[in-house]
This record gives structure tokens, C-alpha cells and sequence, in this order.
């Protein structure tokens, strides 16, 4: 047996793929920072909050299709297709208030910002299209722009001008507007990155199991993941996790609670696009502390690596555990029987 799976807890995932946490009982945090020139984002459109006209929806595809265009092109770093969207004489102006002007300037806007900052990604959740005359539109919403380089999220509102010539939509003017409130950034937007863990994962070795299951809670407030671990086909431990925002920290945190009365926190922070690390620490039953820092590399989407180190135990240092890997399950295939057809009338 490779390690004594009860003494680790629980296993937990994270960033890209999945994280399985290797320690006692817990799991750690992340926080993100960048910071590039102005924006728009993956785009992620938000239902209007009321139904809208069949005319009106008809009206407003190519202009999501516009901004997720524009999306696609910034965040596969094509400069030109990027600056082809622009209108000769567009206007960008950062959250900061720096203005550039014109097609060439915005594109050694962008150049720079690509060559400065490693992996930018953006997202746009747009949240109001409005047509001032037919050839003229306003596009409101909010972005959130991230990087590997300096692990970041950033949160901003945007606006942008759109017009039409000769068929085709170009940006006038894109603006970007800090949010002050920090109340305003949902807790969902904060988790955005770990969405990915939604879902269930096993890991299955050395006749032990470990199967978690993890979901967002009703008001996707919390990731929410609970587990249960076997060994040798006889239920050693379980426990429930909670993956929130701490505003109070401004960082990602999660709280750990298991079967046998230990308990604990983490903090989570994302290293590049494919490793988070976790410090955790918590206590067993008895009082006695337990800690460890987790490494996570996510292979693919549905699986990932995960190593423990610098583990105490009940006050005792323990051995490290290198490179267990946990798997996403496939959906369970559906039990629905369908009705059976009537024969065609003759």
C-alpha cells in the first residue's frame, strides 16, 4: 500500500483539472492579481433579465457574436484580427483613464500588453445591448481578466460603441471602468476558476477508493465537495468541504470537517495554468494539529496530480505522498425507459 489513506482525510481538487488532497483533514486557498490594457472577455452571455422579443433577439446575435469574436481574438493573442475589429479612428480608454487612439496605437497597445504579461485571458458577461439607431449600438457589461504570470483576476465593467459600416460592426469606443464596490463581484466570479471541479472524481489503487463528488451550492456562494474514502472495501472516514472568498483574507479558503470530529482550513493559490498549491492546517479529534502544503497539476480536464508535502500528523511529522492521481467519472448512463411507440394505424 502506497500510503494509509486514513491518515490522509481527504483528497481535494483544484485549478484546471482536479486537485486529490492529500493530508489530514484539509485543503488550501488562491489568490489572483493582473492587470492588462483595456478589455472586453470570454464571452459568457447573461440571460437578459426579462424575455426579450423574438425581433429583438434576432437583432442582437451578431453583436454577441461580435464581442465573442473579439473574445476569441484576444485571447489567442491574434493582434490583427484583434485590431480589425476597431474602426479607424476607435478610441480605447483603461480602467485607469490612459486613452489610445486610433487603429495602429491600439495595436501597440495590445502588442505590448501580450509581450508584457504572460497568458492574458479575458471573459465578458454582457448585461445590456441597446441599439441607438439601427447602425449604432451600446454594449454594456463586466470582464474579468486573468494571467498566469502574475496570477490574477481582474474584475471591470466595460462599454463599448459599436457601429456599423458597410455591413460589418467595428468598435468605436471600448471603456473599462473599475468596480469599486467590492460587494459588487459575485461569489461565483470569485470561483470562476475552480469551476472545473464540478463534478465526481475517484481515485481507485491498491484495493483503497477515494470518491468525491462536488457541487456549487444553491445560491453558488460555495463549492461544496464531500468525500468518502475505503480501505481494503471497508469505509474508513468521510467528510464535507467548503470552498469559498474570504473577504476578509481576499483569498479562496476551504473549511474541512470529517466523520471523526477533525477539522480545518485552507488557502489556495494558483502557481501557473496548471498547478495550484494548498496550505492547509487543521486538528484531529483530539486537538492534536495537523498541516500540510498540497501540490495539484492538472494533466487534462478530467484528471489530475497531486502531491502532499511537509505533512504533521498529530504533531509528528509523516511522509510525503507523491503523485496520486484522481479521475473524473463518467456520467452514469440514463435508466429512463422510454415509452414504447404505438404501431402506425393501417
Amino acid at each position: 500500500m502506497r500510503v494509509t489513506i486514513s491518515v490522509l482525510g481527504a483528497f481535494l481538487l483544484s485549478a484546471a483539472g482536479l486537485m486529490a488532497l492529500a493530508a489530514d483533514p484539509q485543503a488550501p486557498a488562491v489568490k489572483v492579481e493582473g492587470k492588462p490594457e483595456a478589455a472586453v472577455s470570454k464571452t459568457v452571455d447573461k440571460p437578459p433579465a426579462a424575455p426579450v422579443s423574438p425581433e429583438v433577439a434576432k437583432a442582437e446575435e451578431p453583436i454577441r457574436a461580435f464581442v465573442k469574436s473579439f473574445v476569441g481574438a484576444y485571447n489567442t493573442e491574434k493582434t490583427d484580427d484583434l485590431v480589425a475589429q476597431f474602426d479607424d479612428d476607435a478610441i480605447v480608454v483603461d480602467s485607469d483613464g490612459n486613452e489610445t487612439k486610433g487603429k495602429e496605437a491600439i495595436k501597440a497597445m495590445y502588442v505590448e500588453a501580450f509581450e508584457e504579461t504572460e497568458g492574458l485571458k479575458i471573459e465578458a458577461e454582457i448585461e445590456g445591448i441597446k441599439f441607438v439607431t439601427p447602425d449604432v449600438v451600446r454594449v454594456d457589461g463586466r470582464s474579468t481578466l486573468s494571467n498566469t504570470k502574475e496570477e490574477g483576476l481582474e474584475f471591470s465593467r466595460f462599454s463599448a460603441l459599436l457601429v456599423n459600416r458597410a455591413g460589418k460592426w467595428k468598435t468605436a469606443e471600448l471603456r473599462d471602468y473599475p468596480i469599486d464596490d467590492e460587494d459588487d463581484i459575485l461569489p461565483a466570479e470569485r470561483l470562476k476558476e475552480l469551476e472545473w471541479m464540478v463534478g465526481d472524481w475517484v481515485d481507485e489503487s491498491d484495493n483503497n477508493r477515494v470518491s468525491s463528488s462536488i457541487h456549487w451550492n444553491e445560491g453558488k456562494s460555495f463549492l461544496v465537495r464531500t468525500y468518502h474514502v475505503e480501505l481494503e472495501g471497508v469505509k474508513a472516514s468521510s467528510g464535507t468541504m467548503f470552498i469559498g472568498w474570504s473577504p476578509q483574507t481576499q483569498q479562496i479558503k476551504s473549511w474541512l470537517f470529517d466523520s471523526e470530529g477533525g477539522h480545518g482550513e485552507g488557502i489556495w493559490t494558483r502557481a501557473n495554468d496548471n498547478t495550484w498549491v494548498v496550505k492547509a492546517h487543521g486538528v484531529l479529534r483530539d486537538g492534536s494539529p495537523t498541516s500540510a502544503t498540497q501540490i495539484h497539476v492538472l494533466i487534462n480536464k478530467d484528471a489530475v496530480k497531486t502531491s502532499s508535502v511537509d505533512r504533521i500528523i498529530g504533531g509528528e511529522v509523516a511522509p510525503d505522498i507523491s503523485d496520486i492521481m484522481m479521475v473524473r467519472k463518467a456520467p452514469a448512463p440514463s435508466t429512463t425507459i422510454k415509452p414504447a411507440e404505438k404501431p402506425a394505424a393501417k
